[in-house]
């Protein structure tokens, strides 16, 4: 056993293949632990970094190619949370971005930044640890929402708005730190110089290049060559992030821009099916590069100080999170969501903390019990935000808060008002609205809840009755009518939602039924553990569709088409019970 760890270290640590091998063989054995476990699986990711990096076997040491192959998958995640994020919505919500950011950094920077000083720190030093701890991580909370199916929820979207802040305030802490780094004095004019100027030149060339991208992906795509696609896709992406890096902005914030440009897209959602390996794999590397950092050693020499950055990063910044999205004026119940969500280090302050400890600008004794708590806070963070919902009832709950109503539910009562008997129709994308034209058609009352704010726009000039709110909050459900309605329609595949959704109307209105549009089986599975929920596969009905026009064109009577057809259903529903 001896000689065969020994060969293992050895060939991870004096071969990129080796090293490969055992990244690969180590990040399965966690991905399929972390699911028989029903954990996260950043944080099988994370312990396998902390397993194999320098602190415990050894076996695998922090280097450049894998610190590429890491930053290329932040760069894929964020690209992939930019289609998601376009740059109309973004327009759409500038002032919640610049709002709710400039108050999350400004709450939390400025107490930490006067109790370091008050603690003896200079105060450059004392400043920059406290951005550090201020920042939270973008690649981990949008890819732990994604799998969630959260992103586009009011929490969601406001923790996306306040990481876009973020990003942007990255430039210029890089802009201070390497003027701090030459022994330079910063002089205003030319750390606006070098901070405005760069992001202002790549932001207009990203928009004078929107039609272009979507000119040349869109002639990709007619092509009907899915490795041509995958592959132009791939080049957009990482031409972003290298054109962002050739100006001085981070890699992954251009992939971001590039993302938004493409959001709104026709073929949007074609790009996120074919890159989604991709990001999983190579975002997934990243992770484990985060616990290649975690020196175990620190906890045991100096474990105050490490559990003093920890309450600071976590149950302190929580709170200051909340404090600033409420004043943001977001309700009570997704301030806490969206603040126990941001309640961690990020990527950027591990980043921005080994600059630091490479040009010895702060004692390594200071910097790394905060190095430390980053790494365990990362760590923690995806059980947090996975059990974000029922924390913040308890916060609310706790603190003697009531959730004042959100500002739409107000005019999503007033609409459903005079409604009785009618359909709750979740989702006003394509589905939803053929739904929603082919029951106006039928005389039936119906009300579509849209949390996006274009296809809202969309539905509206389609003269479909659509209101803008989060149906899967119980409180705008109760504003459409739940309690009058007959029946709650979902038209989207995020499970996650419909699961909060489907429960909701279980345990407010147990009779009320809920059919739920499922394109996979393994969703209609989890959805049928609850006795409200009737299904209906797309799938199934797409091919049952398809099979009648094959038999009608064959020469097949219609009545016998019709019994054929019956008979097939019958035996899909006895056999997917």
């Amino acid at each position: 056993m001896p000689d065969l760890l020994g060969t293992i270290h050895l060939l991870g640590t004096t071969h990129l293949l080796g090293t490969t091998l055992i990244l690969l063989a180590a990040c399965s054995l966690a991905a399929v632990l972390a699911a028989a476990l029903n954990v996260p699986t950043l944080l099988g990711y994370l312990a396998v970094g902390a397993a194999l990096g320098p602190s415990l076997l050894a076996w695998i040491k922090p280097g450049a190619a894998l610190d590429f192959l890491s930053e290329l998958g932040v760069a894929l995640l964020l690209f992939m949370v930019g289609l998601e994020f376009s740059l109309g919505h973004f327009w759409l919500t500038r002032k919640t971005v610049l709002l709710a950011g400039t108050l999350q950094m400004a709450m939390i920077g400025v107490p930490l930044t006067l109790l370091l000083f008050g603690l003896g720190l200079p105060l450059g030093s004392a400043g920059l640890l406290a951005a550090a701890a201020a920042m939270s991580s973008t690649a981990l909370v949008s890819r732990q929402l994604a799998d969630q199916g959260e992103l586009t929820t009011r929490h969601g979207r406001s923790a996306i708005a306040v990481l876009v802040f973020q990003d942007l305030c990255s430039v210029p802490l890089l802009a201070l730190l390497a003027i701090w780094a030459r022994g330079e004095a910063p002089e205003i004019e030319a750390v606006l110089l070098e901070v405005l100027g760069v992001p202002a030149l790549f932001a207009v060339s990203a928009i004078a290049s929107r039609h272009l991208l979507h000119g040349l992906l869109g002639w990709v795509a007619r092509q009907g060559h899915e490795e041509s696609f995958v592959l132009v896709s791939l080049c957009v992406v990482v031409a972003a992030a290298a054109s962002a890096h050739a100006v001085g902005l981070s890699a992954a914030l251009g992939a971001f821009l590039a993302g938004m440009v493409l959001g709104e897209s026709d073929f949007r959602h074609h790009m996120e099916d074919h890159l989604k390996p991709f990001r999983d794999v190579l975002s997934g590397l990243f992770f484990v590069t985060i616990g290649l950092q975690l020196d175990l050693q620190q906890v045991v020499a100096a474990p105050l100080a490490v559990l003093a950055w920890l309450l600071a990063l976590m149950p302190v910044k929580m709170l200051l999170n909340y404090l600033a999205l409420r004043t943001a004026r977001l309700s009570t119940l997704d301030a806490w969501r969206a603040g126990i969500a941001l309640g961690h280090g990020g990527e950027f302050a591990l980043l921005l903390l080994g600059m630091v400890l490479q040009q010895h600008l702060i004692p390594a004794a200071v910097v790394q019990p905060m190095l430390v708590a980053l790494v365990l806070s990362m760590a923690a963070a995806p059980l947090l935000i996975r059990h974000h919902d029922w924390m913040a009832s308890a916060l609310s709950r706790w603190s003697g808060l009531v959730a004042p109503p959100q500002a739409e539910e107000g005019a999503i009562a007033a609409q459903a008002g005079p409604l009785r008997d009618h359909v709750i129709i979740c989702g006003a994308g394509e589905l939803g609205l053929m739904v929603s034209k082919t029951l106006q058609r039928a005389g039936i009352a119906h009300l579509l809840l849209e949390s996006d704010d274009q296809q809202v726009e969309a539905a509206r000039a389609a003269g479909a009755p659509v209101c803008y709110g989060d149906a899967s909050r119980p409180h705008t459900l109760m504003a459409a009518g739940s309690a009058q309605a007959r029946l709650v329609v979902l038209t989207f595949a995020r499970l996650q939602p419909a699961l909060r959704i489907a429960q909701t109307v279980f345990e407010r209105h147990p009779a009320l039924p809920v059919l739920v549009a499922c394109a996979q089986v393994a969703e209609a599975r989890a959805l049928r553990v609850l006795p409200n929920v009737r299904i209906y596969q797309q799938s199934f009905a797409a091919a049952l569709g398809l099979a009648e026009q094959v038999m009608l064109l064959l020469g097949m009577p219609a009545d016998v088409v019709d019994g054929r057809i019956g008979e097939m259903r019958h035996d899909l529903d006895n056999t997917n019970p």
